[in-house]
């Protein structure tokens, strides 16, 4: 066995995990943002409260 090419490949591997982690780092922060933009802008919509307060029924 060459120690050299196990070295390689060990980096390689590591560098390959933290590269992965990396990225879902930014997709989870990315999913934390659009659910905070999302509750906000729920939070912020007008509602009428006199709406479904009364019922016109006719028989």
């Amino acid at each position: 066995m060459d120690i050299g090419t196990i070295s390689t490949g060990m980096h390689q591997a590591a560098i390959q995990s933290a590269v992965s982690i990396s990225v879902m780092k930014l997709a989870m922060n990315n999913g934390s943002q659009e659910a905070t933009q999302m509750t906000d802008m729920i939070s912020n919509m007008a509602v009428d409260t006199s709406k479904g307060m009364n019922i016109d029924a006719r028989v």
